[in-house]
């Protein structure tokens, strides 16, 4: 299978019901189907199911996924009872499937949780806390976690076609420029912040190398060694100022190690902190210099 299952930029299928219920042998139903996408997953209990005219055991953790038109309904005998996570799901559009389709026509209903087993239980663990919360977000939280549930299965299902070849946003589309433009803009207003490569990668939806390349062929310079300029900067600033210790100096341009700080400081400007406020700011020590260089 060579394309992509998901368009994220059409993706809002409908969330029809959520259910979560007990049954036992006095709750008999008619095989039946639907004309939307039903997810059943087992919370716990032991009973059959018949799916699409194939008699399945099931316990806690069986999981099932029926297309529109697959039939299905609990066989219960004795003292058998089942409690049953049941989502409605219509406008579900994946790319090379009918609507409402989740898997392909034909297809094992007994769905197989492996890799993304433990996330796809926190979804519906999440949606049944958000159900009993019930307060006035609680509609909106649900198809959100309906959503990520959807995209966590198909992650599973088709794991090969949702690796991206490329970049998740593809950076052509909306301009290197605006990209290394964000970047400054985020570092200039979170400075103070610990500030990781991964967390600028992460504000971009990009890789970090990619981000790397990009903001170096852009700048000149790293991100990080970006941070570092900008941060020493505000220092230089801070120590002209005000009368702040150096230690609360370095913990307001974010680095909580004073010693680190003024370490770094003095591999950039060649000074100490505390000697560059004795020079009196840039000006003088930019003096200073240049009458070291004249007398040399």
């Amino acid at each position: 299978m060579d394309f992509k299952i998901i368009n994220p930029h059409h993706f809002n299928p409908r969330v029809l019901f959520i259910m979560r219920r007990f049954f036992d042998q006095a709750n008999k139903t008619e095989s039946h189907s639907h004309d939307f996408l039903s997810l059943i997953y087992i919370l716990g209990g032991e009973g059959k199911y018949e799916v699409g005219g194939k008699i399945y055991d099931v316990g806690a953790g069986t999981f099932f996924i029926c297309n529109p038109e697959v039939t299905h309904h609990r066989i219960l005998t004795g003292k058998q009872r089942i409690e049953e996570f049941h989502v409605g799901i219509s406008d579900l559009h994946l790319k090379g499937l009918p609507e409402n389709y989740l898997i392909p026509k034909g297809e094992e209903p007994l769905f197989g949780l492996n890799r993304y087993r433990q996330e796809v239980i926190s979804c519906i663990n999440e949606i049944i806390s958000e159900q009993q919360r019930n307060d006035e977000t609680s509609v909106l939280m649900l198809k959100c976690i309906v959503m990520k549930l959807l995209v966590y299965i198909i992650k599973e299902r088709y794991f090969s076609v949702c690796r991206p070849e490329k970049d998740v946003i593809p950076i052509e589309r909306y301009g290197k420029t605006a990209m290394v433009d964000n970047i400054i803009a985020f570092l200039n207003e979170n400075y103070m912040k610990p500030i990781s490569l991964a967390q600028i990668s992460a504000n971009t939806y990009l890789s970090p190398v990619y981000v790397s390349k990009v903001f170096k062929d852009a700048t000149g310079e790293s991100p990080i060694n970006y941070l570092i300029h900008l941060r020493l900067s505000k220092a230089c600033e801070l120590l002209e100022s005000s009368d702040a210790s150096v230690k609360e100096i370095a913990r307001q341009v974010g680095y909580t190690d004073a010693y680190y700080f003024s370490k770094l400081f003095k591999k950039y400007y060649g000074i100490s902190p505390m000697h560059y406020r004795k020079a009196g700011g840039k000006a003088a020590f930019r003096a200073h210099l240049q009458n070291e260089d004249e007398q040399m």
